[in-house]
């Protein structure tokens, strides 16, 4: 390597002597120092995504779970990172031992008992940091039954193991011990902590026991009345919201015994409580999400499923009390929020994934959210683990506290000379020495580190105050109390006003005919989902419940056979296109038509109801690339067999690729081919097959023989030679979007479950909202799923 120099006018000698401490280990040998200089590349990109994620993570969405793609790789480079630099210590303390041993002519005893080269504790100094970062990417609640969940707590275990046995039986200056030692304590206390954090939220009844719990209470008190409507009925709601712990009197063999007067009292918050208060509209609808959430959580516990009346009871509510909640609506209307019943529904159904999402996979303990956890945890824990640290500090220097104080700014080459004087003299420096770039570039990993250590810590508390999770514990911790302290009021005002309200609910959006490739790496467009459509899908959910549960008029059972607008004149000739296949392969046939009729160019159809057409066919245009969009990318979340519904995607997007450029030219062509010329291939098909005779035979036997694309484009043709059509298309995608909501099979719930951590999905919600009001599909078996069409 080159040699070190520097300006000694501005560097005093000790960073020199620091740049060639630090560079001494690799001795001249090309080797040694290649593998260093790649692992410190590596070790500094690794410091970078860390930085970048505590800095911009927390900007455009203020919440405690991490993207699951970055969480893995993280993830994956901290396994290999504590092995990897482990290696890197060994070599550089064998270097730093040689180098002493050939400069001083030392015995080998001598040079056992040497201090440890500065490149070796710096390299320590990286990993005691990593570990504290460690958490950024685990679950703060181990979720997996078993000791399966605690791999990754034995894992961490070991490594805190391992690290302060190199602190405390290597280091040997009693300064540079304690000032590593205290780093190791910090590690070993998130360790504890995460351990008890764990314990708490298994062993509590307000959490980890918390299913069993809610089934007990629920079969223990009195529902609502099936008529009540409006406020009247989250008025007199039941579900508990926070405090049901407080009644438990023991443990029985059919669930707990509680005491049902403690339920009576300021120990226990219900939605109707809430909903009697003077609160804000918005922290009212959180708290029946909330509850919402707890009465979700036993679909995927081994508790007993929903029963009837309980279903009949989240019917009136969501749709009596929320859907139909004119009150709420004219109020918030007045303070000009745009709080329609559709709009409230879905909001509600939103915020209660969120809480289903960081229950689940939360890196920061914003569940076990109260003013006692958060007094506990950020209020006396750091003083303890600061007694701890004193404690290392005597240990290090043998009882002399203020002899080891002293000497940890002395031993220490950061702090001696001076953290921007230190700074300054490596970047000036940086261009005419390699020795100064590789010492600068090993520095700046340290700052980067400390900087995401200290912005972590920082952003966790935030993060905190502002959760749904810590609003809830403060509604529940003063209800009933006269005036709450301001500092309670501030932080509630906060958790109020610091997120959009409403929440915009997005739809990724995706065309078959609109792509010539794999898209699976390239983001994918996002649009709303409107009010029109929102106000649609809830009325088919409505009218889906039974008639004696309150619903006026017959029951309209969920069918993938289309709506009733199918049923009847002059739309009754498109029903084929909805029997005979998969609920993925209607999909497809619809969006392939839905495309062809959304780009005919020709004259509008004249109709007295413009703004009603232009809603239809947004709502359309819009689930027809979402549906698209969940077969191409979701197919866990539908009711078909998912390597079926791979199949019939797959194809499909052959045949149309062929259809496009031709099966001989297949290739690079596939690519160039654009989406106008894969659209005028399908129309081409369609005008070869509807100028024979099927087109006038309306059965589906007819259209058995022909491929799904090749269905799609003759119902696109037809479609757009038929007037105000459009209404009649958005029908039949609301159905089929409420169709594939409901489901008991076990499979679909853990994969609903599963995707929450990438995204709250619409057709989740809808899930969500269907194994609430206890609506299901007429096929739907636990046994099987369903393939073939009925009803």
């Amino acid at each position: 390597m080159g040699n070190v120099t520097m300006d000694e006018q501005v560097c005093p000698q000790k960073v020199v002597a620091f740049v060639y401490n630090m560079t001494s280990p690799y001795g001249g040998d090309n080797s040694k120092e290649t593998s260093v200089v790649a692992i410190s590349a590596l070790t500094f990109i690794l410091a970078a995504a860390f930085f970048d994620l505590n800095l911009f993570s927390r900007l455009s969405r203020v919440s405690a779970v991490l993207n699951p793609t970055v969480r893995l790789l993280l993830a994956a480079s901290l396994n290999l990172f504590l092995p990897v630099m482990s290696y890197l210590f060994s070599e550089a303390r064998k270097g730093g031992a040689a180098t002493a041993a050939e400069n001083c002519k030392k015995t080998a005893k001598e040079v056992a008992a040497n201090e440890l080269s500065l490149l070796a504790r710096v390299i320590l100094i990286w990993m005691l940091l990593v570990e504290l970062l460690r958490k950024k990417l685990e679950g703060a609640l181990v979720i997996t039954r078993g000791t399966q969940g605690y791999s990754n707590i034995v894992t961490h275990a070991a490594s805190v193991v391992w690290m302060g046995n190199l602190v405390f039986f290597t280091v040997k200056a009693p300064g540079k011990k304690a000032m590593l030692g205290i780093l190791w304590v910090l590690c070993a206390a998130k360790l504890v902590q995460r351990v008890v954090i764990n314990e708490m939220a298994r062993r509590s009844s307000g959490h980890g026991k918390n299913p069993r719990l809610i089934s007990s209470y629920m079969a223990a008190t009195t529902p609502i009345p099936t008529d009540m409507a409006g406020a009247a009925a989250l008025e007199r709601c039941r579900y508990a919201v926070m405090g049901e712990e407080n009644m438990v009197v023991k443990a029985g063999p059919r669930g707990y015994e509680l005491d049902l007067d403690v339920a009576e009292t300021d120990e226990v918050l219900t939605v109707g409580k809430i909903w009697r208060t003077r609160e804000h509209p918005k922290l009212k609808r959180l708290c029946l999400s909330f509850a919402l959430f707890k009465l979700l959580r036993r679909r995927l516990e081994d508790v007993p499923p929903m029963t009837k009346r309980e279903a009949q009871e989240c019917r009136t509510i969501i749709f009596d009390g929320l859907g139909s909640n004119a009150a709420a609506a004219a109020a918030a209307a007045a303070a000009g929020g745009d709080l329609a019943p559709e709009v409230t529904v879905f909001q509600v159904l939103k915020d209660e994934l969120n809480l289903f999402t960081e229950y689940y996979h939360s890196v920061l303990p914003v569940v076990l959210a109260s003013p006692y956890f958060f007094f506990v945890n950020y209020v006396l824990y750091p003083p303890v683990v600061f007694v701890f640290c004193l404690m290392t500090i005597v240990l290090c220097g043998n009882g002399g506290i203020i002899y080891v104080i002293k000497a940890i700014p002395t031993d220490s080459s950061f702090l001696s000379v001076g953290v921007g004087t230190m700074a300054k003299c490596l970047w000036s420096a940086v261009a005419r020495s390699s020795r100064a770039f590789y010492t600068f570039i090993d520095v700046f990993i340290c700052y980067l580190l400390f900087i995401a250590v200290a912005y972590e810590e920082a952003t966790e508390i935030v993060v905190f105050l502002i959760s749904d999770w810590f609003a809830v514990s403060l509604l529940h911790a003063y209800y009933g109390k006269a005036t709450p302290p301001a500092a309670a009021r501030f932080v509630l005002m906060l958790s109020r006003n610091l997120r959009h309200y409403p929440s915009r609910i997005t739809m990724k959006q995706f065309s078959v005919l609109g792509c010539s490739s794999d898209v699976s790496t390239l983001p994918l467009p996002t649009a709303k989902l409107p009010k029109h459509t929102k106000r649609s899908i809830l009325e088919r959910f409505r009218d889906a419940r039974p008639p004696q549960d309150g619903g006026g008029g017959a029951a309209v059972p969920l069918s993938k056979n289309g709506p009733a607008a199918l049923s009847t004149e002059p739309f009754s000739r498109f029903a084929w296109a909805c029997q005979g296949g998969g609920v993925a392969e209607i999909i497809l046939v619809w969006h392939i038509a839905t495309t062809l009729l959304e780009a005919h160019h020709g004259p509008p159809h004249p109709t007295e109801h413009v703004a009603e057409e232009r809603r239809s066919r947004k709502t359309a245009a819009r689930l027809s690339r979402y549906c698209a969009y969940l077969v191409a990318f979701k197919p866990e979340l539908l009711p078909d067999n998912k390597e079926g519904t791979q199949l019939v995607y797959g194809d499909v997007m052959n045949e149309q690729m062929k259809v496009a450029v031709g099966a001989a030219q297949l290739g690079y062509h596939v690519y160039l081919s654009s989406e106008w010329g894969r659209l005028d291939a399908v129309r081409k098909i369609a005008d070869r097959l509807t100028a024979t005779e099927i087109h006038r035979d309306s059965s589906a036997a007819a259209y058995a023989s022909l491929t799904v694309l090749e269905k799609g484009a003759v119902l696109g043709k037809l479609l757009v030679e038929e007037a105000a059509v459009w209404e009649m298309v958005a029908s039949v995608w609301v159905e089929l979007v409420a169709y594939m909501a409901p489901s008991s099979v076990e499979e679909h719930a853990r994969a609903h479950e599963a995707g929450l951590v990438k995204g709250i999905e619409v057709i989740t919600m809808l899930w969500a909202l269907a194994t609430h009001t206890g609506i299901a599909r007429p096929d739907d078996d636990d046994d099987e799923v369903p393939v073939e069409g009925s009803v």
